[in-house]
């Protein structure tokens, strides 16, 4: 159980680290206090705190993610999202680059209220937005070392049946590897692991992998969300952790979405393992 926790202390604290670059407020100011026009094609992210934009997120997904998994979704995002003041979450979609949000005062508010649901991260979310969607095939030993927390808020929420909750675990197991620091190597060993399942066409599961040696060499899937293609351009879903709100965040391309979360990971330097290196469904991204 020690080696346990102090290999999820790392991940979170990789994980943390990486959120904190999407709580900085990043303007860019000229001389005179005016703030320089957006850049053209720069992503813009909504909170959901508003019916309009939650709307908005389900119709998009309508088609190609089952109603019922809709539903549940939206009401953990209202239940997350109630009785938090609203200059904290946006409604609206807004510039990536012009928010602040403030985890901090998030979570103290938080605290204070009464919730229908337990906290969720991006690995539950994500599954019960492609559940009815995907294929599973278990056919190696699941180790699920690091998912206990999300095995935690999974029974207290009853989101899942038993057969649903062992294809989560068996999705998200701990996968071995060699002590190789290619992220090419690694993500190719991650391709052949996550070719046991079978992904929707229209919609895309987007992970962060990680590799770590506290135990042995293995893989996880660190930070999880799914990437749907709209008339113009992407739209990215996630929730960074589980205190930390929902997030939507349209893109003008795929590669733009696979930077994103490559920045948000820049700062792992471990020089013992591979750095972190993105999924898309069962592909390596070369990025």
């Amino acid at each position: 159980m020690k080696r346990k926790i102090l290999i999820l202390f790392a991940c979170l604290a990789f994980l943390t680290s990486a959120c904190a670059k999407n709580n900085l407020t990043n303007k860019n100011n000229i001389d005179n206090g005016e703030m320089i026009e957006e850049k053209i094609g720069e992503p813009e992210i909504s909170n959901l705190n508003d019916e309009k934009t939650l709307d908005f997120v389900k119709n998009s997904l309508d088609g190609s993610v089952n109603s019922q998994s809709l539903e549940k979704f939206a009401a953990l995002v209202r239940d997350y999202n109630k009785g938090i003041s609203h200059n904290l979450l946006t409604g609206d979609f807004k510039s990536l680059s012009s928010i602040n949000i403030d985890t901090g005062k998030i979570i103290d508010e938080r605290s204070k209220l009464k919730h229908d649901f337990p906290d969720t991260n991006c690995r539950i979310n994500s599954f019960l937005l492609l559940k009815y969607e995907m294929k599973f095939k278990i056919e190696t030993k699941i180790d699920d070392d690091l998912l206990f927390m999300d095995e935690e808020a999974i029974k207290n929420s009853n989101l899942f049946t038993d057969e649903e909750f062992k294809n989560f675990k068996g999705l998200f197991s701990r996968v071995s590897t060699k002590s190789s620091k290619d992220p090419k190597l690694q993500g190719d060993l991650m391709s052949e692991f996550l070719s046991n399942f079978s992904f929707p066409e229209k919609i895309k599961m987007l992970s962060v992998v990680l590799h770590d040696n506290l135990d042995g060499d293995y893989l996880f899937i660190g930070h999880i969300g799914v990437l749907l293609p709209l008339e113009k351009e992407y739209l990215f879903i996630e929730k960074i952790s589980f205190e930390e709100p929902y997030q939507a965040i349209k893109f003008s391309d795929k590669e733009s979405c696979y930077k994103y979360l490559k920045e948000k990971f820049e700062d792992y330097k471990d020089p013992n393992v591979a750095p972190p290196f993105i999924m898309e469904n069962n592909k390596y991204i070369d990025i």
